[in-house]
């Protein structure tokens, strides 16, 4: 063994790192990250001479043990060599799957806890992480429920550090209404970590996503889930390489503006003042991020107009308020479903619909009617306050109704309104209108809107808007009703809790006593409010910032002037300031010593004028240090790249501006061709549907006439067969008549006749008979007597077993007609039969000449429709 041993340590690590004996393996995995941690750079030649082939092979070790450690080499090579080249060769690869498959589920602890980390490694450093989410994706539908549970709590920890700012939630959402199906707890478990993950980025726009798809009960369990999770801020724990690399460069350029600043300050003025803060680049920074996010970002935009009941104008003005209500239950699940709308199709003609709907008699209509213009608000976001005003005063002006369910639906409107565009666009106008009506509900539902609006604006009123709800709110202080004396009560004492008493006691002067102190009662102890006109003010002239932590400048003392007339002012304490913020620094001018203590905080007289003084005195003998002449060095270049940065904004202004412009152009073009487009539809469906019509018409006819036609023929052949059965019964009357005279005038040898003659009457009636029902052979029969005769034999053979007699009386007759006298029957049937068939056939043709000229007629009848088509 220890010879083996030997030779393992000898091998190089390249054939160690693929060794069939997993301890070997193992070792030189942990040597290899023993030699990242010892690299120098990410282009040590450690990482640049590593095959990236070795690294997938070793996450895919086949022995646990192995793979754990193969885990955190891996680790090691993305904390110190990892780069976006390298990452971007990894995800080609296929790094990603394979750390699905073999870390992600596995049941070592550690194992899963370096896969996860690698991929929010590979996540930090990439500039597209939307990728490597894309590649676990295809993972959700596995059929192994061990591994689908790892990718979506794999899933869970990628939202939870990054959140849906860096990664987009879009290819996600759709997967989740599948996962909760999932047949398997864990599953479903993960999944609902998941969708609570992406509810505190996202917001009630998951849950109008999601909802529609998914059972009641998983609905009311997400629901409680969500609740407790409303009011917690969303903020991204883990930062990118991008990130970070933009916080260190914020830092410095704010570190150099600094010491610019105070070495400015150092050089022409004293100050005695308190130090001046400054917030550090990345402290905020989650905060900006999380105050930019918008939920519906990553939701794409649905065209719902096209998805309304095509008798939708009908059905809306049917005078059944039954049909109404009818229609607006199928549109309110189609709005519904749409948290995003596209912005470019027209909603005024809808809008309209609906504002005539709060006018009527029905208040399930009304609160329908209302449902949909809350969603459509929603939907447009601030591209609807291009419609408000065609919906806002019927809404205001219906809020009379005393039901709970209609007067929350037309609140919920006007509150959706007023987050869209705020008092503006006629909202405050409409909603102190809505205080002047006569009806005692609409002036308590208008206060109170406008007492909800003032709650929760974090922008204050201005002075007209002042004014105009006082003068609004104190007339209804002197109603006869109390419920509309407490909505006036409520709404002066919220808004006072943002101005203050003072700017509104002008207002309360003849107000009375008990009133007053009501008011007062409420500002102090329940009116809650989000801004404040004191607040925004002291905000404005005195920032409360934090001290920067990173933020380096040279430490300054304070020094007392000399005799020698060399004047120096160096601050007392640390002063920084950036140079965004203060544009006295930037300039040059102004840099007092004054300048940069608190405005809150004034020096004593004696103070400043001894400063003052000073200052004058020592004026002319300040000579700048080598100390000053750098600083306004770096102020002059600071000057040119913030110049450049102007610029360079200017241009991507412009550029941005040509593009909008093109965009828009591109869009008018695109809507007038899918107009040409729909019109063209329309005539080809049109065209289409009247050729159909055209060719079901003909089609119809043709089969009519077919069936006249066949009527017609079957007409033929009856006439046919009732003549040629005419026919033969005559000339069967005449061979009767023949075979009678031919008997009376014979002997009495010659009686056995009888029979014969019997025998070829019934010969003569079958083959009648045969004609009746269409045979051929029988237009034969009156050719001769002999073709008859033999006919009629053949026919009787089929019939003669049972009757002998039959047979003698057939025998007796060819006897007769051969050894008496054959030449007699014969000759005197042919005369009957001549002289009887001449005037036969006369009537025969005569009757032929009528059928073919009916006939004729017929086919004349039939054709001539055909002709008129």
């Amino acid at each position: 063994m220890d010879d083996k041993e030997e030779d393992y340590s000898s091998l190089s690590l390249d054939e160690r790192l693929v060794h069939k004996v997993w301890k070997v393996r193992l070792q030189a995995y942990d040597e290899l990250a023993a030699e990242f941690e010892k690299s120098r750079n990410e282009n040590d030649p450690v990482f640049t001479n590593l095959s990236l082939d070795v690294l997938k092979k070793i996450i895919l070790d086949s022995n646990v043990v192995a793979q754990e450690a193969g885990y955190n080499t891996f680790v090691k090579f993305l904390i110190y060599g990892g780069t976006v080249s390298n990452v971007n060769k990894l995800k080609s690869l296929g790094i990603v799957g394979s750390i699905c498959e073999k870390g992600l589920l596995s049941t070592r602890k550690n194992t899963k806890e370096w896969s996860n980390e690698s991929l929010l490694l590979m996540l930090e450093i990439t500039n597209d992480p939307n990728s490597i989410v894309e590649d676990i994706l295809p993972y959700l539908t596995n059929r192994l429920p061990k591994l689908v549970t790892g990718c979506v709590a794999g899933l869970v920890s990628i939202f939870e550090n990054f959140g849906c700012k860096i990664i987009s939630p879009k290819p996600v959402i759709p997967c989740l209404t599948k996962l909760f199906a999932h047949a398997d707890k864990n599953v479903r478990n993960e999944t609902t970590k998941l969708t609570i993950e992406l509810y505190r980025w996202m917001g009630d726009a998951l849950s109008n996503i999601l909802f529609p798809d998914l059972k009641p009960v998983q609905q009311k369990d997400l629901t409680a889930a969500f609740e407790k999770e409303t009011g917690k801020p969303a903020t991204q724990k883990r930062l990118t390489r991008k990130q970070k690399e933009e916080i260190e460069r914020q830092k410095e350029l704010e570190a150099a503006a600094a010491a610019a600043a105070a070495a400015a300050a150092a050089a022409t003025t004293t100050t005695d003042g308190d130090d001046v803060e400054m917030t550090d680049a990345g402290d905020n920074y989650n905060q900006e991020e999380a105050q930019d996010f918008d939920p519906l970002e990553f939701v794409d935009p649905v065209e719902v107009l096209s998805k309304f009941p095509s008798d939708f104008e009908s059905r809306i003005s049917s005078s059944l308020w039954k049909d109404r209500k009818a229609v607006l239950e199928e549109v309110v699940p189609v709005l519904e479903k749409s948290p995003k709308l596209v912005t470019h199709d027209d909603y005024l003609p809808v809008l309209r619909i609906f504002a005539k709907c709060m006018k009527d008699a029905n208040i399930q209509v009304v609160q329908l009617a209302a449902n949909c213009i809350e969603f459509i608000a929603k939907g447009l976001g601030h591209e609807f306050s291009k419609y408000q005003s065609v919906v806002i005063t019927p809404v205001v002006e219906r809020l009379k109704e005393k039901k709970p369910s209609v007067a929350t639906a037309l609140d919920n409107v006007l509150d959706t309104i007023f987050g869209i565009s705020g008092f503006h666009g006629g909202v405050l106008e409409e909603a102190v209108n809505g205080m002047k009506l006569k009806t005692p509900q609409n002036k308590i539902a208008s206060a109170n809107f406008i007492k909800r609006c003032l709650s929760n604006t974090k922008v204050p009123p201005k002075t007209a808007e002042i004014d105009l709800i006082m003068e609004g709110g104190v007339k209804l202080l002197s109603e006869s009703q109390e419920p509309i004396r407490q909505a006036a009560t409520e709404m002066i004492g919220t808004l006072m809790k943002i101005t203050g008493p003072r700017e509104l006691n002008g207002f309360l002067e003849k107000v009375d006593e008990n009133r007053k102190s009501k008011i007062n009662d409420y500002y102090e102890k329940k009116a809650q409010v989000k801004t404040s006109i004191g607040g925004s003010r002291g905000a404005s002239t005195a920032p409360a910032l934090k001290p920067s932590t990173s933020t380096s400048s040279r430490p300054a003392a304070r020094s007392q002037p000399k005799p020698t007339g060399s004047f120096t002012t160096i601050p007392a304490k640390r002063s920084a300031s950036s140079p965004v913020k203060r544009d006295d620094v930037k300039t040059g001018r102004g840099m007092t010593a004054r300048s940069l203590a608190k405005p809150n905080l004034r020096p004593p007289s004696a103070t400043a004028e001894a400063s003052s003084t000073a200052q004058y005195s020592a004026s002319d003998n300040v000579v700048p240090s080598p100390q000053s002449a750098a600083s306004f060095e770096e102020i002059t270049l600071l000057k040119q790249q913030i110049a450049g940065l102007q610029e360079d904004k200017n241009n991507l202004q412009h550029q941005q501006e040509l593009n909008l412009k093109s965009i828009n152009s591109l869009e008018e073009s695109n809507k007038l061709y899918q107009d040409k487009n729909e019109s063209l539809k329309r005539e080809l469906d049109n065209e289409k549907r009247n050729a159909l019509i055209t060719s079901n018409h003909k089609d119809t006819h043709i089969n009519n006439l077919k069936l006249e036609l066949e009527k017609a023929n079957y007409k033929i052949k009856d006439l046919e067969q009732e003549r040629e059965i005419s026919r033969l019964h005559q000339s069967n009357l005449a061979f009767e008549r023949s075979n009678m005279s031919s008997s009376h005038s014979r002997n009495s040898f010659y009686k056995p006749n009888t029979a014969a003659s019997k025998f070829m009457s019934s010969d003569i009636s079958t083959g009648v008979k045969r004609l009746s029902i269409g045979s051929e052979e029988n237009q034969n029969f009156a050719s001769g007597n002999g073709n008859g005769l033999s006919t009629g034999n053949g026919t009787s053979n089929s019939n003669n077993n049972s009757n002998p007699s039959t047979i003698i009386n057939a025998n007796s007759f060819r006897s007769s007609m051969s050894y008496g006298s054959p030449s007699v029957v014969p000759t005197n049937s042919r005369e009957s039969m001549d002289v009887d068939n001449g005037a036969d056939w006369k009537r025969a043709a005569e009757v032929t000449m009528q059928l073919k000229a009916r006939i004729e007629r017929m086919k004349a009848r039939t054709r001539a429709p055909l002709n008129l088509e």
